[in-house]
C-alpha cells in the first residue's frame, strides 16, 4: 500500500489539470486512468482554444470572460502545441451583420489586456479573397476575429509529462475497482491493472473524481445506495477531409446551422476539421460511434457555404466525443447547457469536478484545489499554474509533426540518428517510425492505438492509413519492449476494432 496526499482519478483534461495543480502546490499526487490518457473525450475535441463566442447570444458574459483570460494562459504557456487562429464569419443579411459586429466588439473588450489580434469587418469581395472556396451565394460580407488552437491528445502529454516532472506520479491503464474507507470516510482505493491484472492499493487524504462522461459510475462506486444523475452526455461528430476541399488559412464559423447551432471548418494538420454536431446520448461511452444522421447533417452544412461539392467519399477520418456537461434541473437541449464546471463534496469526502470544457482546464484544477483547502481547512497553498511553461516548451517555430514535442524534437531527431531510420510509418501520413520509439520510451504508450490515436494522430488524420499503418507501429513496439508475434496480432485486430469507428461504415 503506498500512500500520497491526493489520488486523482481520470486521466483527461480535467484531471490532469487537477494533477498539474496539485504537484505545483506541493502535494504529493497520485493520478489513476483507466484507460489511455484523453482515450474518452479529450482526445476527440474540436481543437479550440477560445472564449466561446457564441455563448454571447445566452449573455453567458462571465463564461466567456473566464475561457478568454484562460485562453491567453494556454497559449503563452504551450506555445509549441497552442497557437492564434483566425476565424472567418460569412455573413448575410443587415440584421446577421449587426448581431456579429456587436458580439466580436463585445468579445474584444472582454478579453481585455489578453485579447489577440483585433477583429474586422470585410465586404463580399474582401471575403472571397480571404476564403476563395465559399460559396458567394450565402454571403455579402464577413468578419475575422481570433482565438486560438491546439492539438488536444499532444497537450495532454505535455501535461502528464510536466506532472511527473513536479514529482507526481500517473499511472494509465490502472482502473480503480473499490474504494477504501475509514469509519465512513474514503481514503483511498484499490486499483486493477488492466493489461497484467495485477492489484495495487493506494491510500490518500482526498480523492478526487475527474472522470469527465463517466463521473455519475464513479460517484455509483463510491455511494452504491444513491443513483446519480450529475452528467449529461452529449455527442459532438467532426469529420476530416483533406485541405484542398477548403481552401483557406481561416478557420471558418458558419454563423447558423439548421438546429440552430454554428458550424467549424477549422484548418489542422494539414487536414481540414468539419464540425461539431450536438446530440443527446442516453449513455456515456469511451467510444463513441458518429451516428449517420450527424454525418449527413455536417455534409449539408458544409456544401451549402462552399462552392465545391463534397461528398462522402472525400471523408478521411470521422471522430467522436462526448461532452461532460452539468445536468441542469429543466434543460433537455443539450446545445443549450452550460459550458461551466461545478464542484461536489460527497458525504463519504470524495471530490467530483464535471462541466467545463478544454480551454479552462488550468482554471478547473486551480478551483478543484481552492475548493480542497477550503473545505478541509487546510493551509492555503498559492496557485502557480498561470505561469507555469509546460514539458516541451519553446518559442521556435517547428514544422509538424516535430512541433509536437516541441523542446524534445531533438530527442526524436536522436533516436533517427541512433537507428538510422529515417522512413514514415505510412506514405500518407507525416508520422516518422523514430517518433514511434520514442513515445514508447518517454510517453507511456502500453498499445498501437495509443501511438496511432494519441500520440500521433494519424486515426484521426487518415483513418484508412492508420490501420494499414498498424503492422509496422505494432513491429516496432514490439522491438523496443521485446513483445513477441502473438502480441503484435492482437493488438492489430484490436486496433482495427477501435479504428471501425473512425471510417465511415
Amino acid at each position: 500500500m503506498t500512500d500520497f496526499e491526493i489520488i486523482i482519478i481520470g486521466g483527461g483534461a480535467t484531471g490532469l489539470g487537477c494533477a498539474v495543480e496539485a504537484a505545483s502546490r506541493g502535494y504529493k499526487t497520485l493520478l489513476l486512468e483507466a484507460a489511455d490518457y484523453g482515450k474518452g473525450t479529450s482526445s476527440k475535441s474540436t481543437k479550440l482554444v477560445h472564449g466561446g463566442i457564441r455563448y454571447l447570444a445566452n449573455f453567458d458574459f462571465a463564461l466567456v470572460k473566464e475561457g478568454l483570460e484562460e485562453r491567453y494562459y494556454f497559449l503563452k504557456n504551450a506555445p509549441h502545441l497552442a497557437s492564434q487562429q483566425s476565424y472567418l464569419i460569412p455573413l448575410q443579411g443587415f440584421v446577421e451583420k449587426i448581431k456579429y459586429w456587436l458580439g466580436i466588439k463585445i468579445y474584444d473588450q472582454l478579453a481585455g489586456g489578453k485579447k489577440l489580434a483585433s477583429s474586422r469587418f470585410l465586404s463580399k469581395a474582401q471575403t472571397l479573397h480571404e476564403a476563395k472556396d465559399l460559396n458567394a451565394a450565402k454571403i455579402d460580407g464577413g468578419a475575422i476575429y481570433y482565438d486560438g488552437q491546439f492539438d488536444d491528445s499532444r497537450m495532454l502529454v505535455s501535461l502528464l509529462k510536466t506532472f511527473e516532472q513536479l514529482g507526481g506520479t500517473a499511472l494509465n491503464y490502472h482502473k480503480v475497482e473499490e474504494f477504501i474507507c475509514d469509519d465512513g470516510k474514503i481514503n483511498g482505493v484499490n486499483v486493477k491493472n488492466q493489461l497484467t491484472g495485477e492489484k495495487l492499493n493506494f491510500t490518500a487524504k482526498f480523492v478526487i473524481n475527474a472522470t469527465g462522461t463517466l463521473s455519475d459510475k464513479l460517484l455509483d462506486l463510491a455511494e452504491p445506495q444513491l443513483k446519480h444523475n450529475t452528467v449529461a452526455a452529449a455527442q459532438g461528430t467532426h469529420l476530416v477531409f483533406d485541405k484542398e476541399i477548403f481552401d483557406s488559412e481561416h478557420a471558418i464559423l458558419v454563423p447558423q446551422t439548421s438546429d440552430g447551432r454554428v458550424l467549424f471548418i477549422l484548418p489542422w494538420h494539414d487536414k481540414i476539421v468539419v464540425g461539431t454536431t450536438d446530440v443527446k446520448v442516453a449513455e456515456a461511452s469511451l467510444e463513441p460511434k458518429a451516428q449517420t444522421e450527424e454525418i449527413d447533417f455536417i455534409l449539408a452544412t458544409l456544401n451549402q457555404y462552399s462552392a465545391k461539392t463534397v461528398t462522402k467519399s472525400d471523408i478521411k477520418a470521422v471522430f467522436c466525443g462526448q461532452r461532460p456537461l452539468v445536468r441542469p434541473q429543466n434543460q433537455t437541449n443539450t446545445a443549450k447547457i452550460s459550458r461551466k464546471h461545478e464542484l461536489m463534496l460527497s458525504n463519504n469526502g470524495l471530490v467530483t469536478i464535471v462541466g467545463g470544457k478544454w480551454t479552462i482546464y488550468r482554471r478547473m484544477g486551480q478551483d478543484t484545489l481552492d475548493f480542497i483547502e477550503k473545505q478541509f481547512a487546510l493551509s492555503v497553498t498559492k496557485s502557480v499554474s498561470n505561469d507555469l511553461k509546460l514539458f516541451g516548451y519553446t518559442q521556435d517555430k517547428l514544422s509538424y509533426p516535430l512541433s509536437a514535442y516541441g523542446a524534445q524534437s531533438s530527442q526524436v531527431k536522436q533516436i533517427q540518428e541512433e537507428l538510422n531510420n529515417f522512413t514514415l510509418i505510412h506514405p500518407d501520413l507525416p508520422y516518422l517510425q523514430a517518433e514511434v520509439i520514442y513515445q514508447v520510451r518517454y510517453e507511456q504508450v502500453k498499445t498501437i492505438e495509443d501511438v496511432l490515436a494519441r500520440r500521433t494522430r494519424a486515426l484521426f488524420l487518415n483513418s484508412q492509413a492508420a490501420i494499414e499503418a498498424a503492422p509496422i507501429v505494432a513491429k516496432l513496439m514490439a522491438q523496443e519492449l521485446a513483445y513477441d508475434e502473438q502480441w503484435q496480432e492482437v493488438q492489430i485486430i484490436e486496433f482495427k476494432r477501435v479504428a471501425a469507428n473512425f471510417c465511415l461504415s
